[in-house]
């Protein structure tokens, strides 16, 4: 009894802090969810379902951006956490400006690509001045997000998820509420991209309030020490296995844009209705691997394997039955909750909401053992999965499309899950507590 308190005692701390983390991490996904839940009706009512669609386009487009940087997220964090580990103050400094110079170089060249092609992709579109306005702020988010990315990233590796937490989730309040006075003043859709560059200078600000006091002394500073060392590690071949995860991952998640792009704006909103609940859920059981990431590291840095083993077999059993639940009550009352929610824009036939629930589950369930294999760097085989996931979904999501429209990407999961790639993620989790990687390979 003695040993098992003294163990539990341990333990303490990295329990807190993940507590702290989670419930944190979910109380931000929560008031997502509640501005999410009162946003979408007045973007119906004050937009209309044309520019409520170009609007889900134009989010689903900026997170799409993303596919150039996501190796950036997974070298960068395992650096960072290395050294909060070892409180290397100094070389986190470095790190934590490296990474605030990737990403800003990152979002101005890809804004500039954007505008050196987007006249001649979209000029219908651009052509509408209102549209044009909401492109512009979107890039002016783009931008401030990226910078911000770094902050996100030092909270996370400093174990201080919560503090990081609880910012966004005063960005996110300001966002909500920005948004609904522009949008009942009559200043339509750049009224709600505003809204998300206010969100998120609020929370930039908050951010640069606390680093002013934190020991680190993280800024912005003129030069570093061994940014050449820094790149050499973040673009070696794990970062270059990074890059490509991060493209698949984003392809699987950008069925809003390609829906969109096939069938038109008005097409994207009865997908972004059916399948928003079920996203909202796997953000949410996401929040599980996400929030325990610096902990995996942690443990084998130090060589923990048995307390790694431990925690990955209970957190994967918590995402089957939490995933589980979820899945069986959208399956089966997900028109009611949305006909209460939209009311008479809620798409009919209960095969949507069935077909939904279950890739639900097994987007969500699939989480676990590939986070756990991103955050030990076992890439390979998680890149030879998703490369194959990524492939076979695409494939029928184009066979399926004439006949179903808009649910064909949620039946393409289906299937494919289904068909072997759920068993694999499975034994990838299984093969990666094998796994003992030796620090940062270039």
């Amino acid at each position: 009894m003695i040993s098992l308190l003294i163990r539990w005692k341990k333990c303490l701390p990295v329990n807190r802090d993940y507590a702290a983390a989670l419930l944190t991490g979910y109380g931000l996904v929560g008031v997502t969810i509640v501005i999410q839940l009162v946003l979408v009706p007045v973007y119906l009512t004050h937009l209309g379902k044309e520019k409520f669609g170009v609007l889900m386009m134009i989010m689903a487009a900026n997170n799409y951006a993303a596919v150039g940087i996501t190796w950036l997220s997974g070298s960068l964090a395992r650096i960072l956490a290395e050294r909060a580990a070892l409180d290397d103050r100094a070389g986190f400094r470095e790190a934590y400006v490296f990474s605030k110079r990737v990403y800003v170089s990152y979002a101005l060249i890809a804004t500039a690509i954007f505008w050196l092609f987007a006249p001649w992709l979209l000029t219908e579109a651009l052509a509408d001045e209102e549209i044009r306005l909401a492109v512009i702020l979107s890039c002016v988010y783009f931008l401030f997000a990226y910078e911000y990315n770094s902050d996100r990233q030092a909270f996370i590796a400093r174990h201080w998820q919560a503090r990081g937490n609880l910012r966004e989730v005063l960005g996110q309040l300001l966002f909500g509420g920005c948004a609904v006075v522009g949008l009942y003043l009559g200043m339509g859709l750049p009224s709600v991209i505003g809204a998300q560059v206010i969100g998120i200078l609020g929370v930039r600000i908050l951010a640069w309030l606390h680093w002013r006091n934190d020991s680190y002394g993280l800024s912005w500073q003129r030069s570093i020490g061994n940014s050449r060392e820094l790149w050499q590690r973040v673009s070696g071949k794990v970062g270059r296995d990074y890059v490509l995860y991060g493209v698949f991952l984003l392809t699987l998640q950008a069925d809003a844009l390609i829906v969109g792009w096939l069938a038109g704006p008005e097409i994207v909103v009865s997908y972004y209705l059916v399948w928003r609940i079920p996203e909202v859920c796997i953000l949410l059981l996401w929040r599980i691997p996400s929030s325990y990431t610096p902990h995996l590291i942690a443990m084998d840095i130090r060589g923990e394997r048995e307390s790694l083993r431990l925690s990955y077999r209970k957190g994967q059993w918590a995402m089957f039955l939490l995933a589980g639940m979820a899945a069986l009550i959208y399956g089966l009352l997900g028109q009611w909750i949305l006909n209460l929610w939209v009311g008479e824009h809620a798409p009919l036939g209960y095969l949507n909401y069935l077909v939904a629930g279950v890739a639900l589950f097994f987007v969500a369930t699939s989480r676990w053992p590939s986070e756990l294999a991103y955050s030990l760097m076992n890439t390979r085989p998680l890149l030879k999965l998703i490369a194959f996931e990524t492939t076979a979904k695409l494939v029928l999501f184009g066979a399926l499309f004439s006949s179903f429209v808009y649910l064909s990407p949620l039946m393409a999961i289906v299937l494919v899950h289904a068909c072997g790639v759920f068993y694999l993620y499975l034994r990838l989790g299984k093969q990666t507590l094998l796994f003992q990687p030796r620090g940062m390979r270039t």
